[in-house]
């Protein structure tokens, strides 16, 4: 007769060898465990930023000045993105603070009406927000956007004058700016990624202007911007 030694370590052996036991499913698959999806991807990115701003209306006192030529050099920018699930992780958000640096110049005219000129550098810091729509693709992500937000322009080493009103010296505006934007991301690793941007921004300054009236200098700014940058995915 068997001992009850025997049959205590043969009914552990079928109990632990059963595909139903607690054991069993306590020590699991490693094959069949999966990691759990995230509820929203998380991007944090920088870049640089090359414009071509457009030669728009500067007025001063309503008066069209003639010939302004306004110039881009350099600008840089950090922005986050967050797409929820409940989007299918196609629809986002996105938050982007970026820096430009320009100049606005337009050739001295003497007329009836006095003298007409412009000249002065100018740098607008931009806080803009975006919904996004995007291609949530492992390697390659295409995605385009559209965003408002507000741009803080200050002019300075200014002289810009039509008649007798006149704006020297610096001064500053805070205004409503949009943009339409589109790029790619492409990832390196499995976080680390590059893009490539294109975005057209607008935004209208008013500047205080010196003189009698005390009259806006005004400043349509519109530009193209192509910018590049590395991220981090969360």
């Amino acid at each position: 007769m068997m001992s009850l030694g025997c049959r205590g370590l043969i009914l552990m052996l079928l109990v632990a060898m059963s595909p139903n036991s607690v054991w069993a499913e306590g020590l699991g698959d490693p094959a069949s465990q999966k990691p759990p999806e995230k509820k929203v991807d998380l991007y944090l990115s920088g870049h640089a930023m090359g414009f071509f701003p457009q030669d728009k209306d500067l007025t001063v006192g309503g008066a069209g000045v003639p010939r302004t030529d306004i110039r881009g050099t350099f600008g840089a920018g950090i922005k986050f993105e967050a797409y929820p699930w409940f989007t299918n992780k196609i629809l986002g958000g996105e938050i982007e603070a970026f820096g430009l640096g320009g100049s606005v110049r337009a050739p001295r005219i003497t007329s009836g009406s006095g003298t007409t000129q412009a000249q002065g550098n100018l740098i607008a810091v931009n806080t803009m927000y975006n919904v996004m729509l995007r291609y949530p693709g492992e390697m390659v992500q295409p995605y385009i956007g559209v965003g408002g937000g507000t741009s803080i322009g200050v002019l300075y080493d200014a002289l810009i004058q039509h008649g007798n009103l006149a704006l020297t010296g610096t001064s500053g505006d805070m205004a409503f700016a949009y943009q339409f934007l589109g790029g790619i991301k492409a990832f390196v690793t499995k976080r680390l990624f590059v893009f490539g941007e294109y975005k057209y921004f607008g935004t209208k300054y008013s500047f205080d202007s010196e003189g009698a009236s005390h009259s806006k200098v005004k400043l349509d700014f519109q530009t193209h911007i192509v910018s590049g940058g590395i991220g981090w995915s969360f």
